[in-house]
């Protein structure tokens, strides 16, 4: 470790903390008003280098104040401004609504071909991740029983919960687990999970509140998972579509999350996805799961290492 000029060890420079690594860090406490104690956890979980901040840094940094019975912590109450801005905003039209993934299609068509898939990529590099462009979908703590969202969250975020040791415990003794088992098969319900499509009033199709431009892949009982996710990411055309990629909670597929047109029929597009990957990597086993065309539809949180998540995707330094 570098030391300073009286042979002291360096500190590592303190890691960026704003208000979407504070959304992580809820997430990670799993309470939108943690005990200091989990929170400390959390900052541990998320800054493993030992670079992050600390409670006291959030507290002094006014990112959560003490709750009234000092056990927890919650975010600071609104200023009269931000209360005034807050109402005019809401009466005003709400000019960034995207249009409602659930809408009929326009195309009456079945199963999409392969060139109608490729056309629908042209122009995909142009899109850009800034602000509120960034895709933001529902957590859900508790297993699947549970069918309100905790939290928003960003592929961003979900990476740090994926690459954590949250779940580590969790998935383990899954994968542990003998297949087929009724063990096994209450072990992965118990996981949390998202609905990557969008953000969700409850988890149904008819409650999508807000689209993500995203949809999730499943690849189940894949032959060769590491042979698979070299090829996803070395498509020339599905390679720039990838936001999320990251091994299934059984630990024999893979998870990814793509990019999808906010303004067509999910449906479609998961067609169009399905029929370009069984028509050039059915050998493999990346043929998605037919359960993915549902807008709500859920994709379970394992622990996930290696989990790859798209470099436009990734915290601005």
């Amino acid at each position: 470790m570098p030391t300073g000029r009286k042979g002291e060890a360096m500190q590592p420079s303190p890691a960026p903390f704003d208000a979407d690594t504070l959304t992580c860090a809820l997430v990670l406490t799993g309470k939108a008003t943690p005990t200091p104690a989990a929170l400390r956890a959390a900052l541990v979980e998320l800054y493993p280098a030992g670079n992050g901040p600390t409670v006291a840094d959030v507290l002094a940094g006014g990112w959560l104040v003490p709750t009234i019975d000092g056990r927890g912590l919650r975010l600071p109450p609104l200023s009269l401004a931000e209360q005034d801005a807050r109402l005019a905003a809401a009466d005003a039209p709400d000019q960034t609504r995207q249009p409602d993934a659930t809408a009929p299609a326009n195309n009456s068509k079945g199963a999409v071909t392969e060139p109608e898939f490729s056309e629908s990529l042209k122009g995909g590099e142009s899109r850009e991740i800034a602000g509120n462009a960034v895709p933001r979908f529902s957590y859900y703590r508790g297993g699947i029983a549970a069918t309100i969202p905790h939290a928003a969250i960003t592929p961003a975020q979900l990476h740090t919960v994926l690459t954590s040791p949250r779940h580590r415990a969790h998935t383990e003794a899954l994968r542990a687990a003998p297949v087929g088992s009724p063990q096994r098969a209450t072990l992965k319900k118990g996981l949390d999970y998202v609905t990557p499509a969008g953000t969700f009033t409850r988890r149904a199709n008819t409650a999508l509140e807000r689209t993500s431009g995203l949809l999730v892949l499943d690849f189940d009982h894949v032959p060769d998972v590491g042979a698979a996710r070299a090829a996803l990411l070395a498509d020339a055309l599905l390679a720039p579509e990838l936001v999320l990629l990251f091994t299934s909670p059984s630990g024999d597929g893979l998870k990814a999350l793509v990019r999808a047109d906010p303004s067509a029929a999910h449906l479609d597009t998961f067609r169009a996805y399905a029929a370009y990957l069984a028509h050039h990597y059915a050998p493999l086993g990346l043929v998605p799961d037919e359960a993915g065309k549902d807008v709500a539809r859920a994709c379970f949180v394992p622990y996930a290492p290696d989990a790859w998540l798209a470099p436009a995707y990734a915290p601005a330094a």
